[in-house]
């Protein structure tokens, strides 16, 4: 048995869940397919403003959210895979303390195609946005206004009123300008929330400060802890053939903006350059900014732009520099913990096969009849389950199910497993009760429910003559099904102490004799044109 990890994945998967979701103001809810609220995250309550109400489970959608009546045709529509989703943007709502509040709502299949899965909604908080674009078209009403009432002065107000013009003209560029860098920070989170990629995800950081910022070129460097060095890792621009791809903690700028963690500001190196100055007259480097990215306290790289001619940037340009470095330090930290989730992920997954492989070899110990019998059986169905189509999920599920085929037999005594002589009528009960037991070992493990379907079912036969349940026709599934007919091949060709094994044209030829009575027609169809391919290509049974 595999030592039982100490990290808990799902634990880890949740704080970052809750994180995100207290960060950007996103809430759930799964809902059923008759539009109730079957589960919703912690907050959906509250964003929602359902007043007293503090439990929405169970409650109709339509109910909780009116905004909703009269779209039921549309989630249906959604659930059937017609419609991809529906979006309810910005959404007015009264808060109970008098506030107006702005949400988004967004509908999508739980799971694409499968309307029995009902669906998802997500609701995100956009009030932040909301009101600077009701700022906004208050601040454009007014200049109508304003200029409305300017136009009716007399001439002696004519040079005042072109001075109150400009400025508002210089007012509005600026918002204009601001609403521009938050539609920029806007895509950049859009972007950092899909991607599984740092590099993809710092890359498009880095078009946008080259591009809102007007600069010549933008990097971004990531921290490596252990090394304590700042790796390129993503740029934009002209290429500074002067900085190196690695930068050690403290050498040059790059390197004391991390390990000081304060921005290097350098508008103009003509009037202020730094005694580590390192550009080259080939780069043609006039201005340069170096920014450190932190995230939860701790230096995660460095954001650094350069420009060939000196710059005079204003408060908005430096605030919007700071937030994309902001943005910069939480993908960088976000995604790499996402890389760090897959991996543990994947060792939890080969551990748990490592065990279930364990399992299966001391079963084979235990029934020295059985030797080599699970192994060659799970490598044929898995062939006969590839010809079959079925998806990667269901190989893996198949392939733990085949290797823990008899597993139950463990609860089975030796006395009677280990007999070489016919088994009594009791007997026989008792050991046809070995898939029960591997039901009743195997359910309570999460992992490996979905891989009882062998252990549980592989005796069942196709005129529901079989056991333990006396399941027939296609009430047995389909990876039992396939399993049987391997099962069967194996068993009888095998020499046991009892027996010697059948040859090969005489297995086939029973196990054609019990097509549509004990096996499936379509597995046995199957499984005959796999033998004839392996004949064909020995190879291919490899």
């Amino acid at each position: 048995m595999a030592p039982k990890t100490k990290f808990d994945n799902i634990q880890l998967a949740a704080h970052v869940t809750k994180a995100m979701s207290n960060l950007y103001r996103l809430e759930y809810a799964r809902i059923s397919p008759g539009l109730k609220i079957l589960q919703c995250s912690p907050n959906f309550s509250s964003i929602i403003d359902s007043g007293l109400q503090t439990n929405v489970v169970g409650e109709s959608l339509p109910v909780v959210l009116p905004e909703f009546f009269g779209l039921e045709d549309v989630f249906h529509d959604i659930m059937r895979g017609k419609l991809p989703s529906h979006q309810l943007e910005n959404v007015q709502r009264d808060s109970a303390d008098g506030s107006i509040q702005y949400l988004t709502f967004n509908v999508l299949p739980f799971e694409s195609g499968q309307a029995e899965d009902g669906l998802l909604l997500i609701v995100e908080d956009v009030t932040r946005f909301g009101q600077i674009e009701h700022a906004l078209l208050q601040n454009r009403n007014e200049l109508r206004l304003a200029q409305s009432t300017l136009a009716q002065v007399n001439a002696d107000l004519d040079r005042r009123v072109e001075q109150r013009t400009a400025e508002l003209e210089k007012a509005n560029k600026f918002i204009v300008k601001q609403l521009v860098y938050m539609q920029a920070l806007r895509a950049n989170d859009l972007v950092i929330l899909g991607a599984t990629d740092l590099r993809i995800a710092l890359k498009a950081i880095t078009r946008e400060v080259r591009t809102q910022l007007n600069v010549d070129s933008a990097l971004i460097l990531s921290f490596d802890q252990h090394a304590l060095a700042l790796e390129t890792l993503a740029k934009s621009g002209i290429d500074l053939k002067t900085l190196p791809g690695r930068v050690r903690l403290g050498d040059g700028i790059l390197g004391r903006t991390a390990l000081e963690r304060r921005i290097m500001a350098f508008p103009d190196f003509d009037r202020n350059k730094p005694e580590d100055y390192l550009f080259k007259a080939e780069d043609r480097v006039q201005a340069f900014y170096s920014l450190p990215l932190v995230s939860k306290g701790k230096i995660v790289g460095v954001l650094a732009i350069a420009n060939q001619s000196p710059l005079n940037p204003d408060q908005g340009w430096l605030d919007f520099l700071e937030s994309l470095a902001g943005q910069a330090a939480m993908a960088i930290d976000s995604i790499k913990s996402f890389e760090e989730l897959q991996h543990s992920n994947l060792e939890l997954s080969l551990a748990y096969s490592t065990t279930i492989e364990g399992w299966s070899h001391a079963l084979d110990l235990r029934d020295r009849e059985t030797k080599g019998h699970t192994q060659r059986v799970t490598d044929m169905t898995l062939k006969l389950a590839r010809m079959a189509g079925l998806s990667q999920t269901d190989l893996g599920h198949i392939k733990h199910g085949a290797l823990l085929h008899d597993i139950g037999k463990m609860g089975i005594p030796d006395n009677i497993l280990l007999k070489e002589h016919d088994l009594t009528g009791e007997e026989w009960e008792i050991m046809r009760r070995h898939p029960i037991y591997a039901y009743e070992m195997l359910s309570p493990i999460e992992y490996l429910r979905s891989a009882l379907d062998i252990p549980y079912c592989h005796h069942e036969k196709w005129d529901g003559t079989g056991y333990p349940r006396g399941l027939s026709g296609e009430k047995i599934p389909l990876a039992a099904r396939l399993f049987a007919v391997v099962d069967v091949w194996d068993a009888l060709r095998s020499d046991r102490p009892y027996r010697q094994g059948w040859s090969e044209d005489k297995v086939v030829e029973y196990i054609q004799s019990q097509s549509g009575t004990h096996f499936d027609p379509y597995a046995v169809d199957l499984f005959s044109r796999l033998l004839h391919d392996i004949i064909r290509d020995p190879d291919s049974e490899s």
